[in-house]
């Protein structure tokens, strides 16, 4: 079944409670941005993740669960393409450190992206040996840079950056005062994104 509400929505017990009595086999949420808050705490409110296997895109992103601190609810499954504390490599351990030690905070996705993207132009140009956007272009395609969460790829069929998403599930843990992600799953990109001939296919190309 499928349940619907308002952007915005402040009180979501009633939809939850009614789905929760719809007995289902797993809920899936479609939502994310503003409305992860409104969504975790009624879960939280309800105890539907006690009851029923629970996925949402971005339940595990550190900037969804820590404003929520430890009211946040366990056992909901989320995916996201960052964490600070994962995977816990010496690349990714110099860049949280880094990053700390100059804004007072872990990293979350959005500066893992700037950092990535940063180091992609900069590769891209010393590659290309020119200002040329053109030239700039082919030295982007195929490109492959070290990053945090290892060597990653920007793809040259839809200039996409073949990234491993990790899958894990909310958990309490002594070391923070915020839930994070747990018996984390690492799902390479290749396994999860459309390959370039399913690609050029959706384009109308042979």
């Amino acid at each position: 079944g499928e349940s619907w509400w308002k952007v915005g929505e402040p009180d979501l017990v009633p939809y939850l409670t009614a789905i929760m009595g719809a007995k289902p086999d797993a809920v899936i949420f479609a939502t994310g941005g503003a409305s992860m808050t409104n969504v975790l705490k009624a879960i939280k409110a309800t105890g539907m993740s006690e009851e029923f296997p629970i996925w949402i895109h971005t339940a595990t992103d550190h900037a969804v669960l820590k404003p929520l601190g430890a009211e946040a609810p366990e056992g909901v499954m989320g995916t996201m393409d960052y964490h600070f504390y994962y995977p816990d490599t010496p690349a990714n351990q110099a860049f949280v450190k880094a990053f700390e030690e100059a804004y007072g905070e872990p990293p979350g996705f959005p500066a893992f992206h700037g950092y990535m993207t940063a180091h992609f132009i900069a590769e891209a140009f010393k590659k290309a040996g020119s200002l040329d956007r053109e030239k700039f272009i082919d030295a982007l395609e195929g490109l492959k840079i070290d990053t945090p969460v290892g060597k990653v790829e920007m793809r040259a069929c839809d200039h996409q950056v073949v990234l491993p998403i990790y899958m894990g599930v909310t958990k309490k843990v002594p070391e923070y005062d915020f839930l994070i992600s747990a018996d984390i799953l690492t799902l390479s990109g290749e396994d999860v994104m459309p390959s370039c001939e399913e690609i050029q296919k959706a384009r109308g190309g042979s």
